[in-house]
């Protein structure tokens, strides 16, 4: 039986791989600071250590004798505009006990820490689609800057330690278990508001695309990314076959929804990257993955489970 660990397995991602992993006959430990998933039930087969990447004692426990560390805990500081905001906190509250759990992982030998970067910040603005993992690497946003340090610090952990690790850099992912109050999850927030007669903010004219992918997706991809064998590439885009407007999104939307949405236009922020197309060929070469779920059949899943759950 395989055995991981989950930091942040009560978030959006980390509860549907923790469920998937449980499906699959994996030994799996959960390190968050909430007891339970927002909207789904956390699995009674997992063990639950409540507490965070700041307990050096909990930490050292948690990475004990772990095959795969699943890294996927980001606070909600590093909502962008909140990051740029301060960015001194926008590390402390992320890159530092990242480091932490870099460190930890290192003097447990685990077998492999895969980390969850960011395909739509790392980048930064770019000019060419869809881009490779390796395009010149310059954010222009906070959250983008810490996400690519952390990558630097593994790198140089496996120079230094022998650390394994592995990278995946995902464009938008979506799907059921998705807070639709939150300030982030265009899908989940875009479908709610509709369907609730609120007013959708867009900033800019709406043509910021971005190639969204289903949850189930990811959550293959977290998988393969912690168990394929790895050679020197350890980085990884992972996104959608489509790209996606927002005025594209939102015209999907209203025909899932069956309702016209009242969209409020803002000026655009520069913090914004205003395409975000990723290559993933290197993922289907090394990790033999590819997105499998339609955005019309993902959409079609989010809009039953918020029906049925939060409507």
């Amino acid at each position: 039986m395989s055995r991981a660990l989950v930091v942040g397995g009560n978030g959006f991602i980390g509860a549907h791989l923790v469920q998937k992993l449980v499906d699959t006959g994996w030994d799996v430990t959960i390190l968050h600071k909430y007891e339970q998933p927002r909207y789904s039930k956390m699995p009674t087969a997992v063990r639950f250590l409540r507490g965070d990447l700041t307990q050096e004692s909990l930490l050292a426990e948690a990475v004990e004798d772990q095959e795969v560390v699943f890294h996927l805990l980001w606070t909600t500081t590093a909502i962008h505009e909140v990051a740029n905001r301060d960015p001194a906190a926008d590390v402390q509250a992320n890159l530092v006990p990242t480091i932490h759990l870099i460190e930890a992982c290192r003097a447990a030998g685990v077998g492999r820490l895969l980390f969850t970067s960011s395909g739509g910040t790392v980048y930064g603005r770019t000019q060419t689609a869809p881009i490779p993992e390796d395009h010149p690497n310059n954010p222009v946003n906070a959250y983008g800057v810490s996400k690519l340090a952390v990558e630097k610090y593994l790198q140089m952990f496996r120079h230094l330690h022998g650390l394994d690790f592995a990278i995946l850099r995902p464009s938008v992912p979506y799907g059921p278990h998705q807070n639709p109050l939150a300030r982030q999850g265009a899908v989940a927030v875009f479908l709610y508001r509709v369907a609730k007669g609120l007013p959708l903010t867009i900033w800019g004219d709406g043509r910021i695309s971005r190639d969204y992918f289903y949850i189930s997706d990811l959550v293959d991809a977290l998988i393969l990314g912690g168990m394929q064998p790895l050679n020197d590439q350890r980085i990884f885009n992972l996104g959608g076959s489509e790209e996606v407007s927002l005025n594209r999104l939102i015209a999907q939307v209203e025909k899932t929804v069956g309702r016209k949405a009242e969209v409020e236009y803002q000026p655009a922020r520069d913090f914004d990257a205003p395409r975000v197309l990723l290559d993933t060929t290197r993922a289907q070469t090394v990790l033999g993955w590819q997105p499998k779920v339609l955005m019309k059949d993902g959409l079609a899943k989010t809009w039953e489970w918020m029906q049925a759950t939060i409507l």
